[in-house]
């Protein structure tokens, strides 16, 4: 059994040049140019904490488990711990940066979680006002971070880190994808849907049934959905396919294991029947999706 975690990808450890003695910092590109260009990795690799960056200037694109995304001022990226990530941006791109750890954001309503979740966008193109105001959101969190510490600087950030995480709820809202376009979730549907993704993590290869989440949570399987619905607008069963899709791109692109090696791995007694799944929710073949990734190299 292959666990992509354990993959030989290189790992880029969290050490800010400034501050380092908290959980966030910030930078932009043009200095970690300015620093040293081995700073700006364009080989795969992944952070071992959350990156948000905006980018001001220029153009580029970076590829987040296998998806492309085209890059322009405007871009908002959010690049969460163990996506394997390539970027390769312009000569002409600038952006701005923010770096935090896993356990740095303060805890937010029970829904929000889902925004740190490898199954959720990754990348927003941000309209002139969404950008004007997330960047004075932004002006005000560099402003702080900068500003020398008198014994509340820590907590001040947290906050202010808190206020960037909800304008990112919103934008999400807005452009309606991956989050539901309604009122926000009760605090139980939220919480069920945390304690689904952390199940899920645990059990994605031996079972894509929504009756067996539900059992271990001991809740009704009509319960899972709804809360599903509530959070980010789509069926438990939904959500569980997509993680075992995302798994099975992961180890197509990133080892040379054989496609129905992959397919036992996850969960599949037929190599057809991981085919079927593939195909139906990536809308190409494995080996057509392999083939694509290496000739994208």
């Amino acid at each position: 059994m292959v666990d992509f975690a354990t993959l030989p990808i290189p790992v880029v450890p969290y050490t800010p040049a400034c501050r380092p003695g908290i959980g966030l910092a910030m930078t932009s590109l043009s200095e970690l140019r300015r620093r040293h260009c081995s700073d700006v990795p364009t080989t795969p690799h992944r952070l071992a904490f959350h990156q948000v960056t905006l980018v001001g200037a220029g153009t580029g694109e970076i590829t987040i488990d296998s998806t492309r995304y085209p890059c322009r001022a405007g871009s908002l990226l959010w690049i969460r711990p163990n996506q394997v990530i390539q970027f390769a941006p312009g000569p002409d791109m600038d952006a701005r940066m923010v770096m935090f750890t896993e356990t740095f954001p303060l805890r937010l309503r029970a829904h929000m979680g889902m925004l740190d979740d490898v199954l959720r966008p990754s990348h927003w193109q941000l309209h002139d006002d969404q950008l004007a105001t997330f960047e004075r959101v932004l002006d005000m969190l560099q402003e702080e971070f900068e500003r020398p510490d008198q014994g509340l600087g820590e907590d001040i950030l947290k906050h202010l880190l808190a206020v960037t995480l909800l304008h990112i709820d919103q934008i999400c809202r807005s452009q309606g994808r991956g989050l539901a376009r309604q009122e926000s979730p009760s605090h139980e549907n939220g919480e069920l849907f945390l304690r689904f993704r952390r199940e899920l993590e645990h059990s994605y290869r031996t079972t894509r049934l929504v009756e067996d989440y539900a059992a271990a949570l001991n809740c009704t399987p009509r319960t899972l959905s709804r809360a599903c619905h509530s959070v980010v607008g789509t069926s438990a069963k939904d959500v569980i396919d997509a993680r075992v899709a995302l798994e099975a791109k992961r180890l197509l692109v990133h080892t040379d294991l054989p496609v129905g090696t992959i397919a036992r791995q996850l969960g599949f007694t037929e190599v057809t029947n991981f085919g079927k799944f593939f195909a139906r929710r990536v809308n190409m073949t494995p080996g057509a999706f392999r083939r694509g990734a290496d000739a994208g190299d």
